[in-house]
Order: structure tokens, then sequence, then C-alpha cells
């Protein structure tokens, strides 16, 4: 569905770590809770821009435990992206191409999970302060 040799080895190593987020959670699904996570780890562009907006992974996961529950006791055999992880990716993809960028990097998968707006990373990130202005501003501009 998705060209993997799009994205860069950020975005690449984001979307492997949400995966692994969803399994560690017991979820059947991938959702943009698991994306923020993934965005989180080292190695990513976005985890540093995050960190320097003070977001936290501890703080992420709380918040998203609140907001969710106590995660499901094993993995299920079969993890399958939400719709709202479908819509992200078409949105980092639109990113990517708004910057004329031949790769999509963590920043657009983060820039694309608050212009979808509706998942659990869009609200926990914004219950933290977190909007697409204050990314844009720590990108360098409005140019996303």
């Amino acid at each position: 569905m998705y060209p993997f040799e799009r994205f860069d080895l950020g975005a690449k190593t984001a979307l492997a770590a949400s995966q692994r987020e969803a399994e560690r959670a017991g979820s059947h699904y991938i959702g943009t809770e698991h994306v923020l996570l993934g965005l989180l780890e080292p190695g990513t562009g976005s985890a540093g821009l995050l960190h320097g907006l003070g977001i936290q992974e501890g703080t992420v996961r709380a918040t998203i435990q609140s907001a969710l529950g106590r995660p499901a006791a094993r993995p299920r055999p079969q993890i399958v992206p939400t719709s709202g992880v479908r819509r992200t990716l078409e949105l980092a993809f639109a990113a990517a191409a708004r910057e004329a960028s031949p790769l999509v990097t963590s920043e657009h998968l983060l820039v694309a999970v608050l212009e979808e707006g509706d998942g659990v990373g869009a609200h926990v990130l914004g219950d933290l302060g977190v909007t697409l202005g204050s990314v844009q501003a720590a990108r360098g501009g409005p140019g996303t």
C-alpha cells in the first residue's frame, strides 16, 4: 500500500517502533498513539524535535494510559493499522510532497499525526501543549 522505500531511515525506525509498541501493548491494531511513541524512538529526527518541545516518553506513556486504560495482557497474532494511521501515512506523504522531499521523514509523520487530528496521538500531543504551529516553528518555519 505504501512504498516502504519512500521512507527515510528515521521514519522507518519510527514505524518499526510503532509496531513494537502495539505488540508490547497487546493491541490488535496500530494506532496513532503507537505512532507517537515510535516517533520518540532514538534515531528518529522527530525524537529530538519532541524533546526540544519538552515532550518526554514517560509523560506520553502516562497520558496514553490515562486515555486508554491498561494495556492488554498479550500480543495479538495480527496487528493492523487503524484508519487513522492510514490517513496519517497519506498526510505524511502529502507533507513530504509540499516540501518537494523525495523521502518521508519522521518529522513528516509527526506533522501528519497532528494534521490527522482525531487520533489518540494528536490528542495526547494537544494535551501536552504541542500544536502544528509549535512543530512547524521548531522545524524552522511553516513549510510543512
